[in-house]
């Protein structure tokens, strides 16, 4: 048991000093400051305490009254100056939490985005992040931590001033103290102990309310809502959460209330022991009415300070614990190698899967099983099969968001993995089924972080290749036109084939030697498909290119077509090869679907 206190101690200080390194990077006067406002504050009270004994005395017996001003004076003129420069540093601190706590959004930011995509889609990872995450945003528990460490060191420094002034009348009155404050802190432990399993229960129930709020408040749901009555059963759904969630918190604020009760009762029999003996000492005639006041005031902030000593411990230790899951959660490695090979040469690319096989984590059943195909450099590959069939896990492994389970995907001989991973993304421009614009201004969409380097007029030049350039013309802002209306009334909403045009115009902007369309026009009807599909080909010349879909618009321009079917390609040749193959599944899809080609 004491080795399990010690090393969990070890741990808490771990996390301690890992968090106050991150913030102390994201501010340097950070932890100055608090220091220095810590130091302030366990001052400030001795004023209080020490200076109005002199004043009661002064009054009973002397009774000098230039004496009794300059006494007045000096606790006035010294708590106004004591509790301005507390006032200042107060301030300080709170303008460095918020800057350390956006600090720490960026971060949560940077971390989510430099994870690798299949940590992302991974459950366990997912309900992680929530735990890392809602403590930050919603408990500020990074700020309590530091408060909690400020408070100590101040109340630590008060401690020991009041023992020193407590003990000159009798430390049984220390003991007695002692006694109640480690009673009362066993139940404040058990109280943040009976929270934190709360809040951590809590987290499943706010992930369902955070959906169903999404839910309400998405306007693109609106008509499906409308049309078939989903009012009901959201609304359903909204009241067993309040319901479920308002029980979870009746129980913990009555458990509360209860150590709460229990603490006051004990507090207060500590005022009776304390004021008894004060008042049989001052009948003995062993003190005066000004030390009388003193000891009272003296005995009265140790015990508070000793109680919100201890309890800052355990609220420090609770924070620890909430912490720890960032840390849990910041600490998830990487699959991507910092060092590796750079690529030579870009326009040269041979592409080989080597008897490929993957399956998603945690499941048993193989998504694609011993995949081999070589695709050549500047050669136009048409990846076809029903929905289902691993065509876009193929490009998920190509586009290394995720690794193979088993064998290698190699580029000019190479293993994609020994690669700079971002050599290797410059390789690749994509434009994926459910590919997203963001409410930035249309040429910041196509060029993405090199926006402030890209001249407008080449920005143009993709848009007129891929047929918005009259589109975007007749726009006051022209390309510096915000998409979406989320932050500028005057933003642009395009159709489906408009935003479809603007995120190809995106791929051909990178200019990738190896392009891939994963089924980007899968809403739009097989001739739109087949146009879009015709002229996007032209655009992109002699570049590497995968079309994927399980439509066939693509395979008459396509040098070689590659059928998938439960995760294997079980047919792969050029288009009169596998027409010519009567009742495979390539002839009876292209057959069905003949009519839109010809």
């Amino acid at each position: 048991m004491k080795f399990d206190r010690i090393k969990g101690f070890k741990k808490d200080f771990v996390v301690m000093m890992h968090f106050l390194k991150l913030s102390s990077k994201i501010s340097k006067k950070y932890i100055p400051i608090l220091f220095m406002s810590s130091i302030f504050k366990a001052i400030t009270p001795f004023i209080n305490i020490i200076m109005p004994k002199f004043i009661i005395d002064e009054l009973l017996d002397k009774k000098r009254t230039e004496v009794f001003i300059m006494l007045v004076a000096i606790i006035v003129i010294a708590n106004a100056i004591l509790n301005l420069i507390n006032r200042w540093l107060d301030t300080l601190v709170d303008m460095k939490n918020m800057e350390v706590l956006n600090g720490f959004d960026l971060l949560v930011g940077k971390n989510i985005m430099n994870m690798d995509f299949e940590k992302i889609e991974d459950p366990e990872v997912l309900n992680l992040k929530d735990k890392a995450i809602f403590p930050l945003r919603n408990q500020q528990v990074l700020e309590r931590m530091i408060r909690c460490i400020v408070d100590s060191i101040s109340g630590f420094i008060t401690i020991i001033a009041l023992l020193a002034v407590i003990s000159t009348l009798n430390l049984l009155i220390v003991f007695i103290i002692l006694v109640i404050v480690l009673l009362n802190s066993f139940l404040y432990k058990k109280s943040q102990v009976a929270q934190y399993e709360f809040y951590g229960s809590l987290i499943p129930l706010n992930r369902k309310f955070g959906y169903y709020s999404k839910i309400t408040s998405d306007f693109s749901m609106g008509k499906d809502v409308r049309l078939y009555n989903i009012h009901p059963l959201i609304m359903g759904k909204i009241k067993a959460y309040h319901k479920e969630s308002i029980n979870g918190f009746e129980k913990i604020f009555k458990l509360m209330g209860k150590y709460n009760g229990l603490n006051e009762v004990n507090m207060q029999i500590q005022m009776i022991v304390i004021y008894a003996y004060m008042t049989y000492k001052v009948l003995k005639d062993s003190i005066g009415i000004g030390n009388f006041t003193m000891y009272i005031s003296a005995t009265n902030k140790f015990s508070t300070s000793i109680s919100d000593f201890f309890k800052t411990f355990i609220e420090f230790r609770q924070m620890c614990r909430y912490l720890d899951l960032y840390l849990e959660f910041e600490q998830i490695e990487s699959c991507r190698s910092i060092d590796g090979k750079k690529i030579k040469n870009i326009n040269s690319c041979i592409i080989k899967f080597k008897n490929v096989s993957f399956k998603y984590p945690r499941s048993a059943n193989y998504t694609l099983k011993n995949v081999c195909i070589t695709i050549s450099n500047g050669e136009k590959l048409s990846v076809v099969g029903l929905n289902g069939a691993g065509k876009t896990t193929f490009i998920k492994l190509l586009t290394r968001l995720y690794e193979p389970t088993e064998g290698e995907i190699l580029l000019n001989g190479v293993n994609i993995k020994e690669y700079l991973y971002d050599d290797y993304m410059k390789l690749l421009s994509v434009v994926f089924q459910d590919y997203k614009l963001m409410a930035f201004s249309i040429k910041e969409n196509i060029a993405l972080d090199q926006h402030e380097t890209a001249k407008d007029e080449e920005i143009l030049q993709v848009l007129e290749k891929c047929g918005l350039g009259k589109a975007v013309s007749k726009l006051d802002k022209g390309i510096h036109t915000s998409m979406y209306k989320s932050f500028d009334k005057d933003g642009i909403e395009f159709s489906g084939g408009q935003s479809q045009k603007l995120a190809m115009a995106r791929a051909i902007y990178k200019n990738g030697p190896i392009v891939v369309l994963d089924e980007p026009t899968a809403a739009l009807d097989p001739i739109s498909e087949f146009e879009i599909y015709s002229s996007f080909n032209k655009l992109i010349g002699d570049k590497t290119t995968i079309y994927i879909s399980h439509r066939l618009s693509s395979c008459r321009f396509c040098d070689r077509i590659a059928v998938f079917d439960k995760g294997e390609i079980i047919q792969c040749g050029t288009h009169n090869e596998l027409i010519k193959k009567t009742g495979s599944q390539y002839e009876v899809m292209y057959s069905a679907q003949a009519q839109y080609y010809t």
